[in-house]
């Protein structure tokens, strides 16, 4: 499906022998943290400073500093920051694969494959209440130090870990089981959501109709306008808005661009509708933010 590869996120993280990489976010005060999008590898994503929101699928989970949230495969996420807190996370990116070996393993097999095959799922957030998730966290901020600094057989270190994170939720019985009927049910809502941001995705420059979204996903505009708000906790139009105002923010840092031809570019009819909504999300006029940003 075409709009469902526009949303998924191209990048090779880390290499074929070693699928991992981790990611510094040091966003400081940017309120959009990031964009909707998904992949096939596990990500441990860390709070190390501020106060944020992900939303994972249809889940918003809020984080403070040093919990974690576990996102699994092909699941759609997006963050901002809350309190307008300055914000800094780390993203641990892996393949499954790294944990595959070429014989099936007891521990491959027992494990891990229903995590590769969508029968089970990780738990969302990792606060640190208990001592089991306490070591999750020391465990993904070992991986962080290690990754960075790479010392002698930090491959090794950084795959034990792992290993480590897994049993230890498979050991406190907090992998979740997925039954086969709502792991259809919800495969059926994740991937709605995922062609219709991948259609507003590659329209946004256009103007775009709900109804249009809504035959993109087969569902009547009514229905669609409610599981759309339902999973991301926005309507279709705020969503809109709110993305090509954040197209805009890039836009906006070239001085020699018109902040009408910008408005126009962005899909919006009007420069006055713009500069209205652009205030509403930034707590500015696109003037005043190109001012700070370029002065």
């Amino acid at each position: 499906m075409k709009n469902r590869t526009i949303l998924k996120e191209n990048v090779s993280h880390g290499s074929v022998s070693f699928p991992l990489c981790v990611y510094n976010n040091d966003l400081g005060y940017k309120e959009h943290l990031l964009d909707y999008h998904w992949h096939d590898e596990i990500e441990f994503l860390y709070l190390s400073k501020g106060k944020a929101i992900f939303h994972i699928d249809s889940t918003p989970v809020e984080l403070r500093e040093n919990e974690a949230v576990l996102i699994n495969r092909g699941e759609v996420h997006s963050g901002y920051s809350l309190d307008h807190s300055y914000c800094v996370y780390y993203s641990v990116v892996f393949s499954l694969e790294l944990l595959y070996n070429s014989f099936q393993d007891i521990c491959y097999s027992r494990y891990i494959s229903p995590l590769a095959r969508g029968e089970q799922k990780l738990p969302q957030k990792i606060t640190g209440g208990q001592n089991w998730e306490r070591e999750i966290l020391a465990r993904i901020k070992s991986i962080i130090s290690c990754f960075t600094a790479q010392p002698e057989g930090y491959e090794m270190d950084i795959k034990a870990s792992i290993l480590k994170i897994f049993s230890l939720i498979t050991a406190n019985n907090a992998m979740i089981s997925l039954h086969e009927k709502q792991n259809g049910a919800k495969q059926v809502q994740t991937e709605r959501l995922k062609r219709a941001l991948g259609y507003i995705k590659e329209n946004y420059r256009e103007k775009i109709s709900i109804d249009a979204i809504a035959k993109e996903v087969n569902l009547t505009r009514y229905h669609f306008c409610r599981v759309f708000k339902s999973l991301t906790g926005q309507t279709p139009v705020e969503y809109i808005n709110y993305y090509r105002i954040n197209q805009a923010l890039r836009l906006l840092k070239d001085e020699n661009l018109k902040i009408t031809d910008i408005a126009f570019d962005l899909g919006f009819n009007n420069l006055s509708y713009f500069v209205k909504k652009f205030k509403e999300y930034k707590n500015c006029t696109p003037s005043e933010y190109r001012r700070k940003k370029t002065g």
